[in-house]
């Protein structure tokens, strides 16, 4: 699998692939390297690995192309005979300006498979413009159904929330195609726009406006039919519990696992809908009861009443959380120049099967020599002159 991607959309489709055993190569050059290498988010003085870089590209090799160069153009057009798919995610058409167009790669290998996924997909008159994950949750409708009633619209999360579902629904369709082409011998051309992921992610929202004319707003904690349901702050320093109630049997029981206060006989919280038409004075109640616990202990309590509720989990609690530690979601990879770093791993096993495969991340240029002399048979001498002419670079 030939791999142009950069940035978080991009790699984090091939990331997956690579680990579930795809010969991923991913082509960059010192004059244009993946900007992720350089991240802010740093571990080390290692000046092409940062901890974002190494954290979605890992199992991947990595060579270096001077595509501006018509000899570096060619390279990877060898490097493409030889694989399944090719990946990119440029903010343009810039692989048909380089001649790698899809007409141009069904020449080179008629069953090849091209994912191009980009902000606002490669056709439309947005074709051309560049996005990052919050512009096109803006543009998606997004934003302005997120956050609370009356506030500024707010982007999903601390940042590239569309980068990484986009990067989900691109691994699924080149998978899909693989089966495809596996039944019919065909390639394909898949085309993901971000923007349209975004909005797949909103249809109740989009029917509520062309079925019934209403325009969505925001709701912050708040569900359209369940009460209570939301975040309540609980003893200690911002420390939280999330709490959703779906029917009369579960209010039951989470009144009983409050002690059956008072207020929870009267009139305005009889019923479900009761309870939703009241939710500001409910969530004041509620938060009176949380407050006199720990998230983890109103947790318990209601768990065993059979009541939905978790505690909200800063990042240092998901990172040392022994559930996850058990299932081994957390992978450690021995990185060289930055040392033994847990990494995500993929968010689903294989019963009994393989784990995958949870290489380290490449350095750049790392697998030259395998890319070149290995798959593309080149001698010493020929990767010399090209070097040397700045093909490979």
């Amino acid at each position: 699998m030939v791999d142009f991607t950069a940035i978080w959309a991009g790699p984090h489709v091939t990331q997956w692939l690579a680990v579930m055993g795809a010969d991923v190569i991913k082509i960059e050059s010192n004059i244009r390297p993946d900007p992720e290498r350089a991240a802010f988010i740093r571990t080390t003085t290692e000046p092409t690995m940062s901890a974002v870089f190494a954290s979605l590209n890992y199992a991947k090799k990595a060579c270096t192309l001077n595509m501006t160069n018509p000899k570096g153009r060619d390279l990877a057009r060898e490097i493409i005979k030889l694989s399944d798919v090719v990946a990119e995610n440029f903010g343009g058409a810039v692989l048909g300006r380089w001649g790698l167009g899809y007409p141009e790669l069904k020449k080179l290998r008629p069953d090849i498979i091209l994912y191009s996924g980009s902000g606002f997909g490669r056709t439309g008159p947005y074709s051309e413009l560049p996005a990052f994950a919050g512009i096109v949750e803006a543009l998606g409708g997004l934003c302005l159904l997120n956050g609370y009633l009356g506030s500024e619209p707010l982007p999903m999360a601390t940042r590239g929330y569309a980068d990484l579902t986009s990067a989900q629904h691109g691994a699924y369709a080149i998978l899909a195609a693989l089966y495809h082409r596996s039944k019919t011998g065909e390639g394909q051309h898949i085309d993901l726009s971000m923007t349209e992921v975004v909005g797949a992610l909103l249809p109740e929202a989009i029917l509520e406006y062309t079925m019934n004319g209403t325009v969505p707003r925001p709701q912050g904690n708040r569900d359209v039919a369940m009460a209570p349901h939301g975040c309540y702050r609980c003893q200690g320093d911002d420390e939280w519990i999330a709490i959703a109630i779906s029917n009369d049997e579960e209010w039951e029981a989470f009144c009983n696992a409050m002690g059956n206060p008072q207020w929870t006989n009267e009139d305005r919280f009889r019923d479900g809908l009761s309870r939703w038409k009241n939710q500001e004075e409910l969530d004041q109640l509620v938060a009176d009861w949380t407050r006199n616990h720990t998230r983890f202990e109103a947790t318990d309590i209601l768990q065993r009443a059979g009541v939905m509720a978790g505690p909200s989990m800063k990042v240092e609690d998901v990172a040392q959380d022994r559930h996850l530690a058990e299932r081994g979601f957390f992978v450690e990879l021995d990185q060289p120049r930055i040392g033994v770093i847990p990494m995500a791993g993929l968010p689903w096993k294989v019963v009994d099967g393989p784990r995958g495969d949870y290489g380290p991340s490449p350095g750049l240029g790392e697998h030259n020599d395998y890319v070149f002399k290995e798959l593309l048979k080149m001698s010493d001498e020929e990767i010399t002159r090209l070097q040397e002419e700045e093909a490979i670079l």
